[in-house]
């Protein structure tokens, strides 16, 4: 049975700047002083990050990134975002 104190994690949550960094941190590398993604085509960064964070319910979080058509962590980090202000 899951706690009543996990939270969605929604692009205005509190915990999305940090969700957005550390992303960012594991999959941008840079080659010859131009960004490349290591995008392994799937959420599994996300879901970890997700993970590590407090109180976060990271199966409804998922759903709600698919939702907004982000499969992989790339998308979430990119589109996830303008995705929800755009809803």
């Amino acid at each position: 049975m899951k706690s009543n104190t996990t939270e969605v994690l929604t692009p205005s949550h509190k915990y999305w700047p940090a969700l957005r960094q550390r992303l960012n941190d594991v999959l941008v590398t840079y080659v010859n002083s131009k960004p490349h993604s290591k995008c392994q085509g799937d959420l599994s960064q996300t879901i970890k990050i997700l993970r590590s964070l407090h109180n976060i319910d990271v199966e409804e979080t998922i759903i709600l990134f698919q939702g907004l058509e982000c499969f992989c962590d790339c998308e979430v980090l990119i589109g996830a975002a303008k995705k929800w202000n755009n809803k």
